[in-house]
């Protein structure tokens, strides 16, 4: 299934299920540690610590991996924007490009970074778990413990700045990920041939958890089955993967190692197994577990400052949330939603019914994860958080040493192990191995688990947040190629997602078109790799026929809203010649509303054949503010804006796409038109 990158994502609120066994985690989130005015504190490492103590405070599908990965998204993702924006505004400058978008710093303002990151982490926290459903947890204390660590140096001014700041980032996040299909809730029938999925623990408690997640819009890739991995000695279906000699080998392996008191897995293998487990409610999940160790690499780090910490976490944070996105796109939206290692063994060997995985619950009860096997979520976490911390240090050697949540991972006093590592990749393939001796996993499912983690790792570091150049370009097109049944790839920007039926699309003689068949029709192009607050899009267009009825109309669209709607200037061809602009905004449906007034451009006129050049700027939330300009080929760009306007329409706030559209009007007697393209260009804008 493809799916494309689309801002959305705050989706519905999750009901809570209190846990037996979180009272003394549920007592430190409402009682926040003291930390003495003035001192020195990291605040992205504090608020992990916080997201950290929240995911051991929460159960059932709120603590499952998808959801958590995304929490950290939003929240990490709303850190680096709002630091980045105070950064930019400071001596230091920008520490990278935004993630969503810059939040504008009015001139001589010297904003607070840290209070930005406090308020955007805040706003992100407290939005996802509002304190009526989730009475356990106070984030109006962790914020007023934040803040008392700001320097007494740090004006009241200053501190207000930095807040707005991160309240707008923070709002920026919220409207972009308002409609990701987190909150898809359909159910899942497991599959009746032998090698499907099937509960393993009986009742609710045992269905499929959130199996629709692999669905949800990713954060920073293309497409949710972008890295989709194959599937071992390339089989094509359950019934033929059952069939290999490598699934027989890894099956007989897991029996072996991974049963209850197996006697050839070493005491060491069993301590890891439970070390890297941390699946119980009332510990922090296997990515709190990877945030934990990040925290603690983090400290090592030579030079490591705040504004570096807001970068390093957030592609962390990133990369783990689009590999959860991967991982369960793989297990439930595949032909191979793979079994179990406990079904399969029962299945397979009837002379060892009673085989049960060494993995276990609170209770002390054998049970295995309620999600197909392929691909590990464990290992595709790991695979992704290691690809970043050894991309962005510089190479895989490093040595630390971590702890663990999990209550089964524990000394002869009680107390919980630590593990020692001296690379990245040394720690992923663990992590991958200890599901094997789990009893939970294949060898398979964390070899490639990992290897797909990587790859979304690699993505987000070549792709996100790099280097901070104002006015950095995000699509061109110069259209210098020959395609037919759509627009082929941009030449920076990605493929071109075309609205069907593609054969109304081609790129030939230097140009792009898009042919409108008939009277009331319209069709839209986007390069699938842009997604940002703010843009700055040319184009120069152009029609082949006189226009007749009320004209052809061409749209630049500046920002799209997925769920929500667009902001857009419609450049409209008249049947005198002439040429109008009018700065507009739709809603979800696509019902425009005018913004700014309709606007004939005086002295320029259109024949068949020639170009115009327009612009369309999009920049800030809270209010968005819009600008237009159009001007003939050949002639010098003009110095002002045809349209300034603003609008504060709240779904509006956030990132979205840039495109094209155009649109045939219903009276129009001399279809089909083509529209051409060329010269197409989307930035961030300089300033």
């Amino acid at each position: 299934m493809l799916v494309s990158l689309k801002s959305r994502l705050l989706g519905a609120r999750r009901k809570l299920v209190a846990a037996a066994g979180t009272a003394s985690v549920v007592a430190a989130l409402a009682a926040p540690p003291g930390i003495a005015r003035g001192t020195t504190t990291d605040h992205v490492v504090y608020w992990n610590r916080v997201l950290i103590d929240v995911y051991r405070g929460l159960t059932k599908v709120d603590a499952a991996p998808g959801p958590l990965a995304r929490t950290a998204a939003m929240m990490n993702g709303a850190i680096y924007d709002a630091a980045n924006s105070a950064a930019c505004a400071g001596t230091s400058g920008c520490i990278g490009q935004p993630y969503l978008g810059r939040i504008p710093v009015p001139a001589g303002q010297s904003p607070d970074t840290s209070t930005a990151i406090d308020n955007a982490a805040y706003r992100v926290l407290s939005t996802l778990y509002p304190k009526s459903s989730y009475p356990q947890f106070d984030f109006d204390a962790k914020l007023s413990t934040a803040q008392a660590t700001i320097p007494s140096g740090v004006t009241q001014d200053q501190r207000d700045q930095g807040a707005s700041i991160g309240v707008k980032a923070a709002a920026v996040m919220a409207v972009t990920r308002a409609h990701d299909g987190s909150d898809n809730n359909a159910p899942y029938t497991p599959g009746t041939r032998p090698g499907d999925w099937q509960q393993t623990t009986p009742g609710p408690e045992g269905a499929a958890l959130t199996p629709n997640w692999g669905g949800v819009q990713p954060f920073t890739m293309i497409t949710t089955n972008q890295f989709r991995p194959n599937f071992p000695e390339r089989s094509k279906s359950v019934t033929e993967l059952l069939g290999t000699d490598t699934y027989k080998q890894h099956l007989q392996e897991v029996r072996e190692k991974g049963r209850r008191d197996s006697t050839s897995r070493t005491a060491d293998q069993t301590l890891a197994a439970h070390w890297w487990a941390n699946d119980l409610d009332g510990t922090y999940k296997p990515p709190g577990h990877l945030i934990d160790q990040t925290i603690t690499i983090a400290d090592k780090l030579t030079g490591q400052t705040e504004l570096k910490n807001a970068k390093l976490f957030a592609l962390v944070s990133l990369a783990m949330s689009d590999a959860a996105i991967s991982a369960w796109d793989v297990k439930f939206d595949t032909n191979t939603d793979l079994w179990r290692p406990q079904t399969a063994i029962r299945a397979t060997f009837p002379d060892d019914p009673n085989w049960v995985p060494e993995s276990k619950n609170g209770a002390g009860v054998s049970f295995s994860p309620p999600f197909p096997a392929y691909i590990s979520g464990h290992a595709t976490f790991a695979g992704a958080w290691a690809g970043v911390l050894k991309r962005y240090v510089g190479g895989d050697a490093f040595s630390w040493t971590a702890t663990t949540d999990d209550p089964y991972a524990k000394d002869a006093n009680g107390r919980p192990i630590t593990r020692s590592f001296t690379s990245f990749s040394s720690a992923a393939q663990e992590d991958a191995l200890s599901r094997i001796w789990l009893g939970v996993h294949y060898r398979a499912d964390g070899e490639y688990g990992n290897a797909t983690g990587d790859n979304v790792a690699n993505w987000v570091v070549q792709n996100f947040l790099g280097v901070p150049a104002q006015g950095a370009v995000l699509a061109t097109d110069s259209f210098e190629r020959t395609v037919s049944g759509g627009l082929g790839a941009a030449d920076t920007g990605g493929d071109w997602w075309v609205q069907s039926p593609a054969g109304d699309y081609s790129v030939s003689n230097g140009a792009g078109h898009i042919t409108l068949s008939a009277p009331a029709t319209g069709r839209s192009a986007y390069p699938n790799r842009v997604i940002a607050a703010d843009t700055d899009l040319t184009v120069k267009v152009g029609i082949d026929k006189p226009a007749t009825g009320n004209g052809v109309y061409v749209t630049a669209v500046g920002r799209k809203v997925e769920g929500a709607g667009t902001y857009r200037s419609v450049l409209t061809f008249k049947p005198d010649g002439g040429v109008a602009v009018q700065l507009r905004r739709t809603d979800a449906a696509g019902v425009e509303t005018n913004v700014g007034p309709l606007q004939t451009i005086s002295g320029l006129t259109y024949t068949p054949g020639t170009k115009l050049h327009l612009r369309l700027q999009v920049t800030g939330t809270s209010p968005t503010t819009l600008k237009t300009k159009v001007w003939a080929d050949g002639t010098t760009e003009p110095t002002s804006w045809l349209q300034t306007v603003t609008d504060s329409t709240t779904a509006l706030q956030g990132a979205g796409r840039a495109g094209l559209l155009a649109y045939l009007s219903a009276s129009s007697t001399n279809a089909p038109v083509t529209v051409d393209f060329d010269d197409f260009q989307v930035s961030r804008p300089a300033g």
